[in-house]
This record gives C-alpha cells, sequence and structure tokens, in this order.
C-alpha cells in the first residue's frame, strides 16, 4: 500500500467511487485468483488495509487527503444494490423481497451464532435502500436523491457504535462489499475474465481523461493491482 494522499491527480469528487470499486475489487480477489497461493481470507486482509489506509474514519477529510468513509458506505451499498438488481435483470420487486429474506437470515444467523453485532443485516439494510433509490432515480429530483443518501446514511449510523467507530465502519465497508462481489459473482456465471472486465468497466467511469490513472487505485484498467 502506498502513502494515504491521493497525490495530486485531481480526483477528489471521484476518488469516493475509485475507493468503493477498489474495496469491491480486493474482495473479489477471493474468487478472481488473487495473490497465488494465498488464503482464502487474505482477500479480505487487502480489503480491510486498503479501507485502513485510504478512508478517513472520523478524521477531517479535505482535498488531496484521505476520503471520508461514511461517503464510501453509501458508494459501497449504491454499487452493491446496482450489482445486485444487474444480476436479478433489474426485477426490483424480486430484488427486495430477495434482500429481505437475505437479512432475516443474516439475522438468524447471527443469533444462532451469538454475534450480538452483525454487520451483515445492517449491510443488506443499506443495499436495500440503494435498489430503492436505483428505482427512483431515472425520474429522482436532486431533493430525491438526497433522501436516499440520507436513508443509508442514517441506516449507517445507526449500526456504528460511538465507542468503536472504526471497527463498525470498517465491519460495514466490508460487508457491502461482499454482498457486491456475489452479485458480481453470479453477473458474470463465474467467468473471472468477465467479473474483471466489468470490475475495470466501473472503475473506468470514475477516471480522468486528462490526469495520470491513479496509483492508488487496486486493479486499475490495464496495469497491475497495486
Amino acid at each position: 500500500m502506498r502513502s494515504g494522499r491521493l497525490l495530486g491527480t485531481g480526483l477528489d469528487g471521484d476518488a469516493v467511487q475509485l475507493a468503493a470499486a477498489g474495496l469491491v475489487r480486493l474482495t473479489a480477489e477471493e474468487w478472481l485468483g488473487g495473490a497465488a497461493g494465498a488464503p482464502a481470507w487474505f482477500s479480505h486482509v487487502r480489503a480491510a488495509s486498503f479501507a485502513d489506509t485510504w478512508l478517513a474514519f472520523g478524521e477531517t477529510a479535505a482535498p488531496g487527503l484521505r476520503v471520508p468513509a461514511r461517503a464510501v458506505v453509501r458508494s459501497v451499498a449504491r454499487l452493491a444494490a446496482e450489482l445486485v438488481l444487474q444480476a436479478r435483470a433489474y426485477d426490483d420487486p424480486a430484488t427486495l423481497e430477495w434482500l429481505g429474506r437475505e437479512s432475516a437470515e443474516a439475522r438468524d444467523r447471527a443469533r444462532r451464532d451469538d454475534v450480538s453485532h452483525p454487520a451483515e443485516p445492517a449491510a443488506l439494510a443499506l443495499v436495500w435502500h440503494g435498489v430503492q433509490a436505483a428505482a427512483d432515480d431515472e425520474d429522482a429530483t436532486a431533493e430525491g436523491r438526497e433522501s436516499h443518501d440520507r436513508r443509508i446514511t442514517e441506516r449507517a449510523e445507526a449500526y456504528v457504535r460511538e465507542r468503536h467507530h472504526r471497527q463498525d465502519t470498517l465491519a460495514l465497508l466490508l460487508a457491502c462489499a461482499r454482498i457486491a462481489a456475489t452479485a458480481l459473482q453470479e453477473l458474470s456465471s463465474g467467468d473471472r475474465a468477465e467479473a474483471a472486465r466489468h470490475l475495470d468497466e466501473l472503475a473506468g467511469r470514475h477516471m480522468p481523461h486528462t490526469a495520470p490513472v491513479p496509483l492508488w487505485v487496486p486493479g486499475r484498467p490495464d496495469q497491475a493491482a497495486a
């Protein structure tokens, strides 16, 4: 991992989306074929390290510095919602119903495993709101989009405990990234090359055409991962 500065790339407006795409890519490496010979959990360690390096967990963020984790939570939830919707042929009601079932099952697993503060049900709730936002985006006003983002933020803040801010925010980010990575696997029918192309396309939306490719984006298009 490199320094937590954006190195003057002029990406302040897109850095949040690039960070979200990077988290999903690193989380997906478990089945995309990451570091040769690495154990399955290594991709999650790399994703956590990436988040810890590039996101500001409650610290003041400024242009050229790390991006606010709260904004990246919204972006990863939105990205996961987009991928989940695509994997289900943009069937909004079916997708929302599936997310509801998954959330109920996640809560049941947490109770059985005696997990007192599980991230997965909360992440699924964020993605649920992200799907609603995506369904409304085409005709939404700026006020409507802000309302959806506010609901995602409020649900995220409800999960994050004051004395465990970094830990809970990171858990929520990684849970959302896992939902996105799983949807990506479904969307690409397990084809690693297709999944990689999709990830490159997601990151490419926010790549500047007149500035250097940011060094901190893992697996950036046409270049090896950092």
